[in-house]
């Protein structure tokens, strides 16, 4: 197929002339031409065959005028063509100038989002790559599986949060119970004490008239209250302990209460009375001195047994102001 490319301006206007001699020259031939052929205008006797040759001329005249009329037009005709087509090709000159100038405008917006695209295909192409090597681990489960898993998981979360809340109630319930279980400590503690301490004043008061009414034995000043080697004899024949005459029926001393040892308060009854020396009488009660020995041996272990009475309710209970909170 033939290429066919713009031609030169000279190369242009040769093939016009070209043209105009081949094709619109021929009616400025004719004309001249005929007009060189005509016979002489001066003759005086013109016959038939002039007139008919006249005749013939004159219609080979008006055709040729008729046709050099027709290719003015027809070139009049082309230069106003020739003109609009001009105008026309200006127009789309300034079309094609703007659709250029738009589509490098519109190339530049492809160029980056072509870059984009790029970009984002790599990127996804990246994730493509990880999401095979994820997909291809045979350890991990389907996703139908995983989503049964977290919905059991979901539903476990549901029952703990019902839980929590079921623990929350049973904590401010036994929290409660506890504070009232701590009062009512306090209240027994309270209770305790004071009836001890009633107890207390009441057995001081008993003991107190017993201090008043007791008749203790008091020895004479010249007599020894050690009976003599003929009571030791009487006492191991007969297996009692000897006593002072008179001290038989007396009543054993009593403690006082109130400074936490034994002490002996002899009585008024005895004070005239003396011990007979080398009496048999045979005491069941022990001697003053044993009877001491002995009330104090007593009162040690009631000391302790007061202490661990009066140490038993104390319990370490921190008051009710300070209770404990949950949050």
């Amino acid at each position: 197929m033939t290429s066919w490319e713009l031609l030169n301006p000279e190369a242009e206007s040769e093939l016009h002339k070209d043209r105009l001699l081949l094709v619109e020259q021929r009616p400025f031939q004719r004309i001249p031409k005929c007009i060189s052929q005509l016979p002489s205008l001066i003759t005086p006797q013109p016959s038939l065959q002039s007139s008919r040759t006249a005749q013939q001329i004159k219609e080979d005249f008006t055709l040729d005028f008729a046709h050099f009329d027709s290719s003015i037009l027809r070139l009049q005709f082309l230069h106003e063509a020739n003109v609009r087509e001009r105008e026309r090709y200006a127009e789309d000159e300034e079309r094609i100038k703007k659709e250029c100038d738009q589509a490098r405008e519109t190339n530049g917006v492809l160029r980056e989002q072509l870059e984009g695209a790029r970009a984002t295909l790599a990127q996804r192409k990246k994730f493509d790559e990880m999401a095979e090597k994820i997909t291809s681990n045979r350890l991990l489960r389907p996703r139908e599986e995983q989503l049964a898993n977290l919905q059991k998981l979901e539903e476990e979360c549901r029952e703990l949060e019902k839980e929590s809340e079921t623990y929350a109630v049973t904590w401010r319930e036994r929290r409660d119970q506890f504070n009232r279980i701590m009062d009512e400590g306090m209240m027994l503690r309270r209770q305790i004490r004071d009836e001890k301490e009633e107890v207390d004043r009441r057995e001081g008061m008993n003991e107190g008239a017993d201090d008043e009414g007791a008749i203790t034995p008091r020895p004479e000043q010249g007599g020894t209250s050690t009976p003599g080697p003929e009571s030791d004899g009487q006492a191991k024949e007969g297996g009692d302990t000897p006593m002072p005459t008179g001290a038989s029926n007396a009543p054993t001393p009593a403690v006082e209460a109130g400074n936490g040892s034994s002490h002996l308060h002899p009585g008024d009854g005895l004070t005239g009375q003396s011990f007979q020396h080398g009496s048999r009488h045979v005491s069941r009660e022990p001697t003053p001195l044993r009877q001491e020995v002995e009330d104090e041996e007593m009162d040690e272990p009631k000391e302790s047994g007061n202490a661990t009475e009066v140490g038993t309710p104390r319990v370490a209970v921190d008051p009710p102001n300070d209770k404990m909170e949950v949050d």
